[in-house]
């Protein structure tokens, strides 16, 4: 059995861990980590967490921490000095933030400026299950995808096969969020009322998560890509869903290549029928699904990809504990296979 702590429980990605963790059959011990309620009771605060998890939160003290395994939902900070000892110590980690997601010095630094370090970078395993597995099973510390970047790579990667009869310098993405994403820390542009009724762009084309989404593309296809994307937050919660619309000028058998790309691939689901393939947002809200759809418009030579998450689960915390289950050398699945509702 495996000891467990999560910093910054108290936030939306957070409690979310400790919503999947206090399931999982193989955990027999959760350490809720947060300096601003520190010495207070989880289930006061996380109240759907009440009767399962009923302890204090700690303070963050890494130094001295007694667990197999370390979540960090925290953004970048003095913590980040400290994870080279705990790496020492045979602790394993995934980070959720965005740092150390991109492994190029300058980038990562203009991206996430602060608290660099080459040596957690170097060592850093970009935490995809569906493209990276077997590195993440080695690894002892994984920086785990952003959510947009999520549901954008696992619509793409297949195509990579096909990356030369594709026009890779028209590559238009536009995905609308839910307002958790944003994180818990009320502000004006998520107050109910600004949100109600409302569709909002944001950081139109400057999001940190493009450059991270272009470097692991990049890589995917082995030459250079550019992407024009744009975020907005929708009347909702949770769940993302991307708009992904590219052009090639050969015939391309997309069914056959995302269902051979994807065949053995549990939390992602292709939709490749011979109508309409418009994924279901409400299908993947509270699971660690990835739903795609597929869609080709031949005579213009026009594929649009729609790809759904639930941007704290698939998108966060449900791809960190796939990445756990795979480190510690677990059926990935496990803990992980919750069923929508419906309706």
């Amino acid at each position: 059995m495996t000891s467990v702590a999560v910093v910054g429980a108290s936030g939306y990605i957070g409690s979310e861990l400790l919503r999947l963790l206090v399931n999982h059959p193989q955990i027999d011990e959760i350490i809720p980590v947060s300096r601003s309620l520190a010495g207070e009771r989880v289930s006061s605060h996380l109240t759907h967490l009440r009767g399962f998890l009923d302890s204090e939160f700690k303070e963050m003290d890494l130094e001295k921490l007694d667990a197999d395994f370390l979540f960090v939902a925290a953004p970048p900070g003095e913590w980040i000095t400290l994870i080279p000892s705990v790496l020492e110590r045979g602790v394993k980690v995934v980070s959720m933030g965005g740092k150390f997601r991109i492994k190029n010095e300058k980038v990562d630094s203009n991206t996430y400026p602060g608290f660099d370090n080459t040596e957690l970078l170097d060592k850093a395993v970009y935490g995809l299950p569906e493209m990276y597995r077997d590195e993440i099973k080695k690894a002892g510390f994984i920086a785990n995808p952003g959510c947009y970047t999520t549901s954008i790579i696992l619509a793409l990667a297949p195509l990579s096969k096909y990356k030369n009869s594709l026009d890779l310098d028209r590559l238009v993405v536009s995905s609308i969020s839910g307002s958790s994403g944003a994180g818990a820390k009320p502000s004006r542009l998520l107050h109910h009322p600004e949100m109600s009724s409302n569709l909002r762009p944001y950081k139109v084309l400057k999001h940190r998560h493009t450059p991270e989404m272009e470097f692991i593309l990049s890589r995917v296809f082995g030459s250079d890509l550019s992407i024009s994307f744009t975020p907005s937050i929708g009347n909702h919660s949770r769940g993302i869903l991307s708009y992904i619309n590219l052009f090639t000028n050969e015939g391309i058998d997309l069914v056959k290549l995302f269902s051979d790309f994807y065949g053995g691939e549990f939390f992602v689901r292709v939709m490749a029928s011979d109508g309409e393939n418009v994924p279901n947002l409400k299908d993947v809200v509270n699971t660690n699904f990835c739903d795609i759809g597929i869609n080709f418009d031949s005579s213009r030579g026009r594929i649009l990809l729609l790809s759904a998450t639930d941007n704290l689960i698939k998108g966060g915390s449900g791809t960190a504990v796939q990445n756990m289950n795979l480190m510690l050398g677990l059926d990935e699945q496990i803990g992980l296979r919750q069923v929508s509702v419906s309706p």
